[in-house]
C-alpha cells in the first residue's frame, strides 16, 4: 500500500487543532455554551455550502472553528476571540486528505446555462439532477 504524503497546510492544521472531528460539538464562550451551527452564526459563517466539523479553545484563550467549504472544497478553519472577532484562519484543499479518491467524488453543481451534464448531474434524473 503506498503511503500518502500529508501536505504542509494539512500538517499546520492537524498540529494546531487535531486531527478532523477530534474536536468539541460544544463549545463554551464566555460561559456561554454553543453548538457548532451558533457558533457559525454568530461568526456569520451559516451558509449552505459550509459545514461545521468541530471546535475548540487554544492556549492563549481565543477559540477555533473548522468548517468544510464546498464551493471552494476546502477545509477551513477560522479563530476568534471572547467577542467573536477574528484572529486568525487557515485552509487547505480537500483533496489533502481524500486524495486519489477526490476523483472518484460526482461533486454535485448547477449551472443555468445549461451545462450540468458535464458538471455532475445525474443523469438518471433528468435534467438538472431533478
Amino acid at each position: 500500500m503506498e503511503e500518502r504524503k500529508i501536505t504542509i497546510n494539512r500538517r499546520g492544521i492537524e498540529e494546531r487543532y487535531g486531527q478532523i472531528g477530534d474536536g468539541k460539538k460544544i463549545l463554551f464562550v464566555n460561559g456561554v455554551p454553543m453548538g457548532l451551527s451558533t457558533l457559525s452564526r454568530r461568526l456569520a459563517l451559516q451558509y449552505t455550502d459550509l459545514i461545521p466539523i468541530d471546535a475548540g479553545d487554544l492556549s492563549d484563550g481565543t477559540h477555533w472553528l473548522r468548517f468544510y467549504d464546498n464551493e471552494r472544497r476546502m477545509l477551513m478553519v477560522v479563530e476568534f476571540d471572547r467577542s467573536f472577532g477574528f484572529t486568525g484562519e487557515r485552509g487547505a484543499d480537500i483533496m489533502d486528505w481524500l486524495g486519489d479518491d477526490y476523483f472518484r467524488i460526482r461533486w454535485r453543481a448547477f449551472c443555468p446555462a445549461g451545462g450540468e451534464e458535464w458538471m455532475g448531474a445525474d443523469e438518471s434524473r433528468g435534467k438538472g439532477g431533478k
